[in-house]
């Protein structure tokens, strides 16, 4: 009070909680903003793994083979039907016994070749970590800060590094069997060298492909066995 020798008591008082109120208001408003970027993460996220779901069950129907399993019951328990259809598959069976014994099998059952992508960060909080995606139609590996399970298991968690989004990206197998990143609406971007990934734009990963979430660098690798 040194410079306010003429100022009452009351003054100051007035003068100390309107200072007062405008530090509480300037903190709320920080935190409104911190709450409202949390949310919007949130939103994208939940709108993600919607999308994915939708995605996923797409691939499954595409998948669905109609085999009239009703119709084959019915004539199973159908009793004028039992006594031929017995016959029948007597019929079958010898059949195929007699095939078996002069000719070999001629199909055999091949795996299919899986494709999966080999991580290494170059840079970044975790530095020299290593990681093997294998992401499907169905299921995005998916990358990003959080620590949830499909991050920790099947995806990639950068949990260290403050400047990857929540959910940052994923990478998909997609219908032209090759995988492709794309940029889930981050905060602070995905690079490619200086060229920044448009949200929602899926770029193929190819060999020796290094991207840029956050302050991470990632050197990918395609392995198709």
């Amino acid at each position: 009070m040194d410079n306010n020798e003429d100022m009452t008591v009351e003054d100051f008082l007035k003068a100390r909680c309107l200072s007062l109120a405008g530090e509480i208001n300037s903190y709320g408003a920080r935190l409104e903003d911190k709450l409202r970027e949390e949310f919007e993460e949130g939103k994208k996220e939940l709108l993600n793994v919607h999308r994915m779901c939708v995605e996923g069950a797409e691939e499954e129907e595409d998948g669905v083979v109609d085999m009239d399993c009703n119709d084959e019951t019915e004539k199973e328990n159908d009793p004028s039907t039992s006594t031929s259809t017995t016959s029948t598959r007597a019929r079958r069976s010898a059949a195929t016994s007699s095939n078996s014994t002069t000719s070999a099998p001629t199909r055999s059952s091949r795996k299919k070749p899986q494709t999966t992508i080999h991580v290494l960060v170059e840079a970044g909080p975790h530095a020299n970590m290593k990681a093997v995606l294998k992401p499907t139609k169905a299921t995005a590996a998916m990358v990003g800060r959080s620590t949830g399970k499909k991050f920790r298991e099947k995806g990639l968690s950068l949990s260290k590094d403050l400047e990857v989004s929540t959910t940052h990206g994923k990478f998909q197998l997609m219908k032209d069997g090759k995988i492709y990143f794309t940029d889930t609406g981050s905060t602070n971007g995905t690079f490619i060298g200086d060229r920044q990934l448009d949200e929602g734009d899926p770029v193929e990963i190819t060999d020796d492909l290094k991207i840029r979430v956050g302050a991470s660098v990632l050197r990918l690798s395609v392995i198709t066995a």
